[in-house]
């Protein structure tokens, strides 16, 4: 079983949100300069909390709103790795701001700082979204959703070799509404179909640790909240599986 880190902006979770009430929580509700865009002086305040944890475990960020977060998270990684990021959005927008990391472009971010990142699977995105990915062809992989339920064993079709190390990014927005309602337009996956890409991407391939985001901080319906609960601590599970 990996370490679970619950990184907390908006006070969305729950302790039966997940497998267990075990787990690191992270109180971030007190930095500014967080929601969607994290400035440089915010972004040194999260390394700073994350420090002590390793990028090899399990990490709850919030909602969609704080994606960026998983940049900084696999900055602790110190070897050749690609990243797998289920998510409807590329993530892939070119900055707004200088030195200011947002949720819609810290893949690209990635893309140009790491010195480690070999490749980046965007796994289940908008095929409209895909122009956003020109230019790094020949170190991206776009799988649109369409693409991603019509080859539901996604290891055995993109994934290159059995060494390649995986970090993995998981965005609730990649499920369809029918599954989970987050704060950003969402896709087509079912909860089904995301699980079984995730245990082939195990089978095939070494993962150092993952992060999930997602959560909707404005749900308000039981119905909807108990779906949200499910979902989490499916996920949950499965990544305590095999992490």
């Amino acid at each position: 079983m990996s370490e679970t880190v619950i990184m907390d902006f908006t006070h969305t979770y729950a302790a039966d949100d997940f497998e267990t009430a075990d787990g690191v929580w992270i109180d971030c509700t007190d930095i500014t300069g967080t929601n969607c865009y994290c400035d440089a002086e915010a972004q040194e305040k999260l390394r700073l909390r994350i420090a002590p944890y390793s990028a090899a475990g399990i990490h709850f960020i919030d909602s969609g709103n704080y994606h960026y977060l998983s940049k900084l998270w696999t900055e602790k990684i110190a070897e050749p790795f690609s990243l797998v990021l289920f998510d409807h959005h590329p993530d892939m927008q070119p900055p707004r701001f200088e030195g200011v990391l947002s949720c819609g472009g810290w893949v690209r971010a990635l893309l140009e700082e790491s010195r480690w990142l070999q490749r980046v699977y965007i796994i289940g995105a908008s095929s409209a979204l895909k122009a956003e990915a020109q230019g790094y062809e020949d170190r991206l992989h776009y799988i649109t959703e369409e693409e991603a339920i019509s080859f539901p064993q996604l290891g055995k079709n993109f994934f290159l070799t059995a060494e390649e190390k995986i970090y993995l990014s998981i965005d609730k927005d990649v499920l369809a509404t029918s599954e989970v309602h987050t704060n950003w337009d969402q896709g087509s996956l079912s909860l089904q179909q995301l699980t079984y890409q995730l245990q082939c991407i195990f089978l095939e391939t070494q993962v150092i640790g993952a992060d999930v985001c997602g959560e909707d901080p404005e749900l308000a319906d039981a119905a909807h909240k108990a779906q949200n609960r499910t979902v989490n601590r499916t996920l949950h599970h499965l990544l305590n599986t095999y992490l």
